[in-house]
Formats: C-alpha cells, sequence, structure tokens
C-alpha cells in the first residue's frame, strides 16, 4: 500500500520569516525585557515578550504540519484539529501558477507559512494552507479555491485525481 501522506516542509522564505518572529519577537523582547527590569527593578518587564510568545503559539498550532488522502477527503494536518475538504467538493486539481498575494481576511501571510482566508481580484476569497510558496497545488472547490503545499506536489496531484468524482459533462 502507498503512503498517502505528504509532508509540510517549510519553504526558504517561510522558514527565514519564522525565525526572525522568534528572533525578534520573543528574544529580542526578553532581552529589552531583562534591560528594562534591571534599570528599572520592575520585574513586570521579564514579561514584555509574553504576548508575542503567546501570538506565536496560537498562531503556529494552525499552520499546516502535512496533508494526507484519507477516506473522507483531503486533510489538511494541523497541531489545532485536521482541517477535511472532502472530495465531493473538490472539482478539479491543479499546479497552475495562480497570484497568492491578496488581503488577509484571518490568517498569517508568513510566519510558518501562509495559510486562513485571503482575497484578491484574481481568485474572490480563497483558502491557503501553505508551508511552502514554490509547490502549490490549487483545490478548485464548491467554496473556492484553496491552495495546499504538500511535499511531492506532482505526485499529492497524481493519487489525488482518482479520488475525485467525476462532474457531469466532465
Amino acid at each position: 500500500m502507498r503512503d498517502d501522506r505528504f509532508g509540510a516542509t517549510l519553504g526558504q522564505r517561510e522558514r527565514m520569516a519564522t525565525l526572525a518572529a522568534v528572533v525578534f519577537g520573543i528574544i529580542g523582547t526578553t532581552l529589552v525585557g531583562v534591560v528594562f527590569t534591571a534599570r528599572s527593578g520592575q520585574l513586570s518587564w521579564l514579561f514584555l515578550s509574553l504576548p508575542f510568545a503567546l501570538i506565536l503559539l496560537v498562531v503556529g498550532r494552525f499552520a499546516p504540519v502535512g496533508y494526507r488522502l484519507a477516506g473522507d477527503g483531503v486533510h489538511v494536518e494541523r497541531r489545532a484539529g485536521a482541517k477535511v475538504i472532502p472530495y465531493r467538493r473538490i472539482r478539479a486539481v491543479d499546479r497552475a501558477p495562480r497570484p497568492l498575494a491578496g488581503l488577509t481576511v484571518t490568517g498569517s501571510k508568513s510566519v510558518f507559512g501562509r495559510f486562513g482566508r485571503f482575497w484578491n481580484g484574481t481568485l474572490g476569497l480563497y483558502q491557503l494552507f501553505l508551508t511552502n510558496r514554490e509547490s502549490v497545488v490549487w483545490l478548485d472547490t464548491e467554496g473556492g479555491w484553496v491552495g495546499l503545499s504538500p511535499d511531492r506536489p506532482d505526485e499529492f496531484v497524481e493519487r489525488l485525481r482518482p479520488r475525485l468524482t467525476p462532474t457531469p459533462g466532465g
């Protein structure tokens, strides 16, 4: 039996953005907090990095960690729980280039990848579950476009296509 699990490796840009967020958002504010505590004597400065750490913790829970072709649909594996896209709702799959830039409705545009809901004039309202913007697989669904970035994207498309329900006349 073939493995229907695909990794979600961070691309170079996403890795750098995540590293920068950790270094500046947590380590940098911790050091500033230590300096301000030493100068002022107020211990509350030590908690300066706490909001940034909590934001990164929450955002990281919604980032894709893998993709799986399961019996009921495409599973976007996340620490916060899998997002399931049922096969019956997927009309087509391809790797055609499409614009990723758009207005963030709810989501992250760099730290741990690009994921959430977005809007742009070309795609309208769309969802991204990307960890690498260089290997995007697009799902044309009843609810709009969905972008994924599985490791081995061509193999992912090859294994997904036979699972899709043919549409009438197509």
